[in-house]
């Protein structure tokens, strides 16, 4: 039998390697997580063979992560479903690093009070080389449509994206939870074709607050979709999500730095020089 006192981080290894050598002890043991089964219910429920489930349940039993019960029956014991509620995290967080590939960079480390695992969702959107400005056109679509929009970054958006933002604002169609750095602010300042835009922007009722400092990431939330934008981006691209606790760590993280931020008002921005007529890209 299993014996607690004899462990060490090389026991630890060895259960988390009896789990990833085979899916059914896997899904064996998490169908056990929900109520006692039979060896009937069991085999009916993953479809493993007999023999199979035969070995397994005793295999479970000797590490004490499951024990009979009455009418024949088997249950996950408190370990066994502490076991099967641990591995599935760790095992959704590495097939997302694969996922995710070199942009797992972009995600803030120390900001990161969620797990890995909660962007299993996650698609890296990057430009293709017949379509460099595929993302930038695919974010503003997406503002185009919706109805709340929050924001932390250091960047100053893409043009189609600032002219969208500015004109659902303008139109009373966005709520927002704006905040952007004061070196985004001095960067829009150098840019009188930007200044008029933030101008008409910040004179309508968004909210809209700059911070005296770093930011960990650039981050957006459009409804219900969030977006981690790469850091030092050449071109726009960026990790999508739409786990529910990914946006709320978002929000988060968000409200956090805006705690801390002067709230914008339209005289932040003033024209210096004539502005000619904008065309979207």
């Amino acid at each position: 039998m299993f014996d607690p006192e004899e462990t060490g981080p090389e026991d630890g290894l060895s259960d988390i390697a009896y789990l990833a050598r085979s899916a059914n002890r896997v899904e064996i043991l998490a169908t056990l997580t929900t109520e006692p089964h039979t060896p009937r219910d069991v085999e009916a429920a993953t479809g493993v063979s007999r023999s199979t489930l035969e070995r397994i349940l005793s295999e479970l039993e000797e590490r004490g992560w499951a024990e009979r019960a009455t009418a024949g029956g088997y249950t996950a014991t408190a370990a066994g479903e502490y076991a099967v509620a641990e591995f599935a995290p760790l095992v959704e967080s590495m097939a997302t690093l694969r996922t995710l590939g070199d942009a797992v960079d972009w995600l803030p480390r120390e900001e990161l009070s969620i797990g890995l695992h909660h962007f299993s969702d996650a698609t890296v959107r990057t430009p293709a080389s017949n379509s460099v400005t595929a993302p930038a056109a695919y974010m503003t679509k997406l503002l185009g449509d919706a109805t709340e929009f929050a924001c932390l970054v250091r960047i100053a958006p893409p043009i189609g994206f600032e002219i969208t933002m500015r004109d659902r604002a303008v139109g009373g169609q966005l709520t927002t939870d704006h905040v952007i750095t004061a070196d985004e602010l001095a960067y829009i300042a150098e840019q009188p074709e930007r200044v008029r835009r933030w101008q008409e922007y910040l004179e309508t009722d968004v909210d809209v607050y700059c911070y005296d400092g770093d930011v960990p990431c650039n981050l957006f939330v459009i409804d219900e979709t969030v977006l981690v934008v790469d850091r030092e981006p050449e071109v726009c691209a960026f990790i999508e999500s739409e786990n529910e606790t990914v946006r709320e760590w978002a929000h988060d993280v968000i409200r956090t730095y805006r705690t801390e931020a002067d709230r914008l008002q339209p005289d932040a921005f003033r024209v210096t020089e004539p502005v000619a007529a904008e065309r979207t890209p």
